[in-house]
């Protein structure tokens, strides 16, 4: 008899962990991809329709629709982490301005179904809340170390009142704007922020000496 056999139960534990695990997987990916799909609100129903997941085991999975939406967001941010990359800080002011635009559009094309409904629960979710707020951190990082040759010849008020300028310019809030109230295409919301980032840029520019 060899020694250290497992505790009675704990293979059969572990396989129903795992079975509740990608179960829990499908449950928020149809979810997601519903969402996607422009269901602005998906329902349990439809949830369950599209993954094959009983609505009896969805909520032995979440405790309710609002822990389905907090862990479908999370899952969200999983699948399009690789947008938040930094832009590339070489080249000309005019290649890097090209290149962060470039991504943030790339970024919100991509999230703007999601982000649309993950706004509308921020209200009711902590969770969500600081998922949204983490996001906007990192793409306002990417600023400075992107313009650096251009801020630090800056005063420091000037410097800071330009990446707040940039920082708004490229939020998903203008991008949101541009897109929906202001109804613009993609090339031309592209153009607007493009040339709102460049024209802070030098006119701050020529005014820091």
């Amino acid at each position: 008899m060899s020694g250290g056999t497992a505790a009675p139960g704990a293979p059969l534990t572990d396989g129903r962990i795992l079975r509740a695990e990608r179960t829990r997987r499908l449950v928020v990916e149809s979810f997601l991809d519903l969402v996607q799909a422009g269901e602005l609100r998906p329902t349990a129903r439809q949830v369950s329709d599209r993954s094959g997941v009983s609505m009896r085991s969805i909520f032995r999975l979440f405790e309710d629709v609002d822990a389905l939406h907090a862990a479908a967001i999370v899952a969200h941010v999983e699948r399009v982490a690789h947008l938040f990359e930094a832009p590339d800080p070489q080249g000309s002011v005019g290649s890097r301005a090209d290149a962060l635009v470039e991504q943030r559009t790339r970024l919100y094309e991509t999230i703007a179904p999601v982000r649309r409904m993950a706004i509308r629960l921020v209200p009711r979710s902590r969770p969500i809340a600081a998922e949204l707020a983490h996001a906007d951190v990192i793409l306002r990082d990417h600023l400075a170390p992107l313009f650096a040759p251009e801020l630090t010849a800056m005063r420091p008020a000037r410097r800071d009142a330009v990446v707040e300028a940039l920082d708004a310019m490229t939020s998903w809030e203008t991008w949101d704007r541009l897109r929906t109230s202001q109804r613009l295409g993609v090339d031309e919301a592209t153009r607007v922020v493009t040339m709102s980032v460049l024209g802070v840029l030098a006119s701050s520019s020529t005014r820091a000496r």
